[in-house]
């Protein structure tokens, strides 16, 4: 939709790091055909190409791939908002100016809060099953635990010592006999017997409790952090021959809790060579390993160029590759084979009692060397292969512009043409240029923070966990930022949702959808940093397509313009729904509409700037000149009334969340204020509405500081429900907006910190997009080690062994969000010049970046040693001046083609020098 003209970019070598890879598959032992878990599928690794992903598991004996399209979403009925919402608003805005605030919460959550409209979500394509015939290579099945016993609640202590006494405790023998009491801990133990300690690889828990702790054998095996999760931990070494003993203590946060149903053993046959990578220099997926002296080798991607998932699968002896194929859905599906090398499937999005939506086709094809292949009921069976290859396509009758209305297309007839297209290209056709298309994207960016680690991802991430600093990993995260957004958001494609492209869930928690109070956002704070322009687009195609509905809300809302919830989702409705803590929002629109001002920013794309993002900003302006009220007390235009994205104060006695003049609606409001009136002049645009958005810029409350010093995320310093909480909104003005920074307001950003480090000292950053998050902060507070405390923090605490953000559970936004905190701790422009290094840790005292994009179309090269700056490159798009802030006073310069350097000193504006367009030019800080 937004044709782009993009400079060429030198593609950067890859860097030898840039593997995830695993000596053990992700999936269970005990799954088969018929079973479907998703205990591992954090532990699979993601393909993609914006459009489709996949999830690789990597098995011996049996491989899953499961296969996700960006379209398909459960569907109508959607939420609407309350005809009279205006009215109410309207009393609201009385009651809290008067001080009702419980009275005002009262109304509105009876009035003005939408209805849910039953179950939806974001739901997988199906699964690809591909079962090994290995012969003598076998798994077994698995061992259950049995015979709990039960400690009175709180008791147990001293219980996971191998020769405690728990006689006196209770047998746990029924559901009800291992539940557990809301805000309490209770124990469990069992003894059991193995007869071989190398059979067994796995214990599972199917489902247990937040907040346990696992000990085998008198040793701590593992924790729980979330609600009924699965979770398998690695017994490989810890188990011995005869007698094991095994102690829970299941610890209840509130509600409903309980210990694990089902417990048990697997096990997991993994050859000695093993090995499984995700390369995302290629985006390939390789699975390899040697059974009966012969070595398989499976490799799996996407392509963007093609829009098939290929799989190719070899064996190194002639005849030697035999396994059987299926496709299949947990919903509502049909698969059948055909003619021998096909299976389609087809099927719709949604759930037996309705929420019905997209509709789909996905067709596979396999293509042999060698051997045969036939149709079963179940699927295809391929037998004496030495090669074999599968391509599969899918398409949709989603309708990006009015999902109400799907598409009038053949979906079989367009996955057939695709599929045939592909197939008659050849599989290594259709590889090169899959991976040609993806290093376009992926080499534009490269950082070096120091030698990798020869260990395998998960046992790097473990180290980091007992304390190991490994920069190196650091930099892997980063660039696994990237190539997760460049997977899962190219030009065309739906945006990345809170699962990016990935989910195997019917019902996807908090149903994958795009969350406007941080999530979405979060998703693209890497995409121009980052120097992937382009990905950053169907986000704005999204917002244009929700126009419509955003309008219509604005006008229930009382005002013209357009507004946006908290929350929509593939049918693109907009409404303020459920509870008042989260739904009471309607700052959606103005929030992503920042997003628009820099890209115009980073690109200085005019055309965009007039026909897109000009006119999304005047919308969300012209709402915003309606919406706000004069404040009795001050004179003050202040927003409300709202909530505070998630967050709850303390009133008489209550916990309430509603409020006029939040701080976070302040700097919303003077963000796109601010942004229209800037936009208006880079177009020459001066008139009556551009005059009146000025004005009340000028007469807009700004957020206070408190008393303590603290910047205050209400209209007054209320004391905190929740003092740690997760969303730190109010502090919006530092980071992702440019209100408050170092040089222009250091008042701010002080009270911004001391909010910050209260809100830490009081368990803030628990989640894992909250401290991606607060790697941004201190990176925009200048504070580099604080900042990598937090990566630290991120990798250790949030993160899945497929280097997948732990919310918990998974959440992509984490990802994007902790690779942009790095990149903004080497780079940033948002104060109006380009900062080198401005929160370099000691952490990285050597290292380089190269490719990374800074706001006046400038692409950035840097060099450092020791800790100090020695070298850095500007590639200038634009052209016009360029000011360079560094800590070094002197520096040589040479750019625009010549050969010389000339000595420049830095003075109160930092280094400056013109520039023209296409040229680089070089900054030499080293000593002469």
């Amino acid at each position: 939709m937004f044709a782009t003209a993009l400079a060429l970019f030198a593609m950067a070598a890859p860097n030898q790091d840039l593997r995830l890879w695993y000596r053990q598959p992700a999936q269970t032992g005990g799954m088969t055909l018929e079973t479907r878990n998703d205990r591992d599928w954090t532990s699979a690794l993601p393909i993609g190409n914006g459009r489709i992903g996949a999830m690789v598991f990597g098995g011996v004996s049996l491989e899953r791939i499961l296969v996700n399209e960006d379209t398909v979403w459960s569907g109508p009925p959607n939420p609407v908002q309350p005809p009279e919402t205006a009215k109410f608003l309207v009393e609201a805005r009385k009651l809290l100016f008067d001080g009702k605030n419980v009275e005002a919460q009262d109304l509105l959550q009876r009035n003005v809060m939408a209805a849910s409209e039953g179950r939806r979500s974001y739901q997988p394509v199906g699964d690809l099953w591909i079962a090994m015939r290995h012969g003598k290579q076998e798994s077994r099945p698995p061992s259950r635990i049995e015979g709990w016993r039960k400690a009175p609640v709180g008791a147990g202590d001293g219980a996971e010592a191998i020769e405690f006494d728990d006689s006196s405790w209770q047998p746990a023998k029924s559901a009800e006999d291992l539940q557990v009491p809301p805000d309490s801990t209770r124990a469990f133990r069992t003894t059991f017997q193995v007869a071989d300690p190398m059979v067994f690889t796995r214990l599972e828990f199917s489902p247990i409790d937040d907040d346990s702790v696992i000990f085998l054998n008198g040793k701590r095996l593992g924790d729980t952090r979330v609600y009924n999760q699965d979770y398998t931990f690695d017994v490989r070494g810890k188990l011995t021959q005869g007698r094991n003993v095994l102690l829970v203590r299941v610890h209840n946060g509130g509600g409903a809790g309980n210990m694990s149903s089902r417990v048990a053993l697997t096990s997991q046959i993994v050859p000695n060579d093993y090995r499984r990578e995700l390369d995302l220099d290629t985006s390939v997926a390789t699975t390899s390993y040697t059974v009966d002296g012969v070595k398989f080798t499976r490799e799996v991607f996407v392509s963007a160029i093609d829009q098939v998932l290929a799989v190719k699968m070899t064996a190194n002896k002639k005849g030697a590759l035999n396994f059987d194929f299926a496709m299949n859905r947990a919903g509502n599906h049909l698969a059948h084979p055909q003619g021998g090398n096909r299976i389609y499937l087809s099927g719709q999005a949604g759930y037996p009692d309705g929420n019905l939506g997209t509709k789909f086709y996905a067709i596979s094809e396999v293509a042999l060397k060698d051997g045969k292949s036939e149709a079963t009921a179940e699927g295809l069976d391929i037998r004496n292969a030495t090669e074999a290859t599968i391509l599969l396509s899918v398409a949709t009758d989603y309708n990006k512009k009015e999902p109400a209305k799907p598409l009038p297309i053949n979906k079989f007839e367009v996955a057939e043409r695709t599929l045939a297209q592909a197939s008659n290209k050849g599989f290594a056709r259709v590889r090169a240029d899959a991976i040609k298309e993806h290093q376009r994207l992926f080499r534009r960016v490269a950082l070096d923070l120091g030698h990798a680690s020869p260990e395998p991802t998960d046992v790097r991430l473990s180290q980091v966990r007992s304390g190991l600093v490994d920069p190196a990993l650091e930099a892997l995260y980063f660039q696994y930022g990237r190539y997760l957004l460049i997977t899962s958001s190219r030009p065309g494609d739906m945006p990345a949702n809170l699962q990016g492209v990935w989910n195997p869930h019917m019902s996807a928690p908090w149903n994958a959808d795009y969350h406007l109070n941080i999530n979405i956002q979060m998703n693209y704070w890497i995409a121009e940093v980052g120097n992937l322009s382009e990905c950053h687009l169907p986000m704005f195609d999204l917002l244009e397509n929700l126009r419509p509905a955003g309008q219509a809300f604005a006008k229930t809302l009382g005002s013209k313009g357009m507004a946006l919830g908290h929350v929509t989702d593939g049918p693109l409705w907009t409404a303020m729904t459920g509870n008042t803590v989260w739904g009471l929002w309607p700052h959606g629109a103005g929030w992503c509409s920042g997003h628009m001002m820099e890209h115009y920013r980073y690109t200085g794309d005019r055309e965009f700037l007039a026909k897109h993002a000009y006119p999304f900003l005047k919308l969300c302006a012209e709402f915003y000149l309606d919406w706000l009220v004069e404040d009795p007390a001050t004179g003050r235009l202040v927003s409300g009334p709202t909530s505070s994205p998630e967050n709850s104060y303390r009133l008489d006695g209550k916990n309430l969340n509603v409020g006029m003049g939040n701080a976070m609606d302040q700097e919303i409001i003077w963000e796109v204020l601010t942004n229209t009136v800037q936009a208006a002049k880079e177009l020459g645009v001066e008139d009556a509405f551009t005059q009146r958005a000025a004005e009340s810029l000028k007469r807009l409350a700004l957020p206070k500081i408190g008393g303590d010093g603290r910047l205050i995320e209400w209209n007054q310093q209320y004391e905190e429900a929740e003092p740690g909480h997760r969303h730190v909104s109010h502090l919006y003005g530092v980071h992702p907006s440019n209100q408050f920074t170092v040089s222009k307001a250091p008042e701010y950003v002080a009270a911004a910190r001391k909010s910050l480090e209260y809100r830490l000292s009081h368990g803030g950053g628990h989640t894992g997009w909250s401290r991606a998050w607060i790697i941004n902060f201190f990176a925009r507070f200048r504070d580099g080690d604080t900042a990598h405390e937090n990566i630290q923090a991120l990798l250790a605490k949030s993160t899945l062994p497929n280097l997948f953000d732990d919310h918990p559970p998974f959440q992509i936004d984490g990802n994007f969000g902790g690779a942009a905190g790095i990149a903004e701790m080497l780079l940033q422009s948002h104060e109006g010049f380009l900062n080198f290094l401005p929160a370099l840790p000691k952490a990285w005292p050597t290292g380089s970046g190269k490719g990374l994009c800074a706001r006046g179309g400038f692409v950035v090269d840097l060099e450092w040693k020791d800790g100090e700056l020695k070298r850095a490159s500007v590639l200038s798009k634009l052209g016009g001046d360029c000011r360079v802030f560094a800590k070094p006073e002197n520096a040589r310069l040479q750019g625009g083609g010549s050969r010389s350097f000339e000595r420049i000193t830095r003075g109160s504006g930092g280094f400056q020098f013109a520039t023209q367009a296409g040229k680089t030019y070089t900054l030499d800080f080293r000593e002469e």
